[in-house]
């Protein structure tokens, strides 16, 4: 499975498991709905600062987030 599928998956679940949505992480990032979109298609568009966010949000480890090394 590839860096960008795995963490697809990771954020679908803490979304799920936190009960946040799409609109709800683009309102907290300051990113537009479309925008947000294609973040989450393509994580590797996820600025450091936007990840971070991200992370803290959905209480996601960000250093495994990144590196995926477990």
């Amino acid at each position: 499975m590839d860096l960008n599928k795995r963490r697809q998956d990771i954020i679908d679940f803490a979304m799920y498991k936190n009960k946040v949505t799409k609109l709800d992480l683009s309102k907290v990032l300051g990113v537009s709905y479309p925008t947000m979109l294609s973040k989450l298609k393509s994580t590797g568009d996820f600025k450091l600062k936007e990840a971070d966010v991200l992370c803290n949000y959905l209480n996601i480890n960000l250093n495994e987030f990144l590196t995926l090394n477990n």
